[in-house]
């Protein structure tokens, strides 16, 4: 039996705004799902105003969310609970682990 999560291929998901609830962290993605998560996850975040939390910024093309008065950035791949590389893929851009490696096989050492 296979499922959707073991399909190689992914849809991007990219965020474009976010908002709070009592005690929760909510991101809305731009193919129309909401990721709720508990604000605990993030204690900058959880310690912070409410004005402070209200300051923040899409970043990284839709990767991430930044509250530059906190010094604080999340990964949309901290919130959906994936590795950020496969986000990164999805989203059409080149990542660490997609790169040839510059470090030559041990045995060259």
């Amino acid at each position: 039996m296979s499922s959707s999560a073991e399909s190689s291929e992914i849809d991007p998901a990219l965020a474009t705004a976010v908002r709070f609830t009592a005690g929760r962290l909510h991101v809305l993605l731009d193919d129309g799902r909401e990721i709720s998560v508990p604000l605990g996850r993030f204690r900058r975040l959880q310690r912070a105003t409410p004005a402070q939390r209200q300051n923040w910024e899409i970043t990284a093309f839709g990767t991430a969310i930044r509250w530059p008065g906190l010094d604080e950035e999340i990964g949309v791949a901290g919130v959906l609970g994936v590795p950020e590389d496969m986000v990164e893929r999805a989203a059409g851009f080149e990542t660490r682990s997609s790169k040839p490696s510059a470090r030559r096989p041990a045995k060259d050492r």
